[in-house]
């Protein structure tokens, strides 16, 4: 999922939640509701402000909670949103809209209504918005979020913000490469760990010991040159006997090193 994926799905999510008579049930979508503007929105972003007109809270809160806080005020340029005509001092203003833009409302020569971009078909885009009723009008101080539908052309002066996701989208890009180079070296490590865990130890010259390691091991340990632990185990690999034979068979073990006149 891109960035503007999941900011949709979180504002979709919120499609259906009711605004509240009184600072209670918050977080429940349709219990006590009321006209009161008591929201989770205002909670979770500046609960002072409770009980205030929300439209715009609610993309921060959308923007934070796929975000997180440091990321939804990059992105929005300044923290929290709550006033629709800050949007238009600090962004570009399009004319038309992209899928994730935020569009700020018009009435009157005045920003006074907000919401996110969710779909955009020649002259027709789609919303879901906080503060607002269904229908096709825009309503800027409604009673929950819902999913609106609009004509460009039918909306003098409106205008549509275009945050950098790109920002967001490479972050991610960084994290899921970092994820996925941290599982290659933890199966890695796993592999070696199987591998060092599957090696065959000898403690005995026995016939489980290969055959053309046996002289030489009998060698040592007759000249007090490999004794075991405590327990009387060798603890050797394949590895080990391999040298053990090369050096024997290059004469490190003869007599001149046990003492003994040549």
């Amino acid at each position: 999922m891109t960035a503007i994926d999941k900011l949709i799905q979180t504002a979709d999510n919120e499609v259906g939640y009711l605004e509240k008579s009184s600072n209670s049930q918050l977080d429940d979508k349709t219990a006590n509701a009321g006209m009161n503007n008591y929201t989770k929105y205002w909670r979770d972003i500046k609960n002072e402000y409770q009980g205030q007109p929300w439209c715009a809270v609610f993309v921060t809160w959308c923007f934070t909670k796929t975000f997180g806080v440091d990321k939804a005020h990059q992105l929005l340029k300044h923290y929290p949103y709550v006033y629709c005509p800050t949007m238009s001092g600090l962004f570009k203003l399009y004319a038309n809209p992209k899928r994730g833009d935020i569009v700020i409302f018009n009435h009157n020569g005045v920003f006074t209504h907000t919401g996110i971009v969710t779909g955009v078909d020649g002259d027709y885009f789609t919303t879901v918005e906080g503060n607002t009723s269904a229908g096709s009008a825009v309503v800027a101080n409604g009673g929950g979020v819902c999913r609106k539908e609009y004509y460009i052309s039918n909306l003098t002066g409106t205008k549509f913000c275009r945050p950098d996701y790109e920002t967001a989208e490479s972050e991610e890009e960084i994290m899921s490469k970092e994820y996925t180079e941290l599982k290659a070296e933890i199966a890695k490590l796993q592999a070696d760990v199987n591998k060092l865990n599957s090696k065959m130890i000898y403690n005995y010259v026995d016939d489980n010991m290969p055959e053309w390691a046996r002289p030489t091991v009998q060698k040592m340990m007759d000249k007090g040159f490999l004794k075991g632990d405590e327990n009387g185990c060798l603890g050797l690999t394949d590895e080990l006997l391999r040298v053990f034979v090369i050096n024997d068979r290059a004469g490190v073990y003869e007599n001149r090193w046990d003492g003994k006149s040549e």
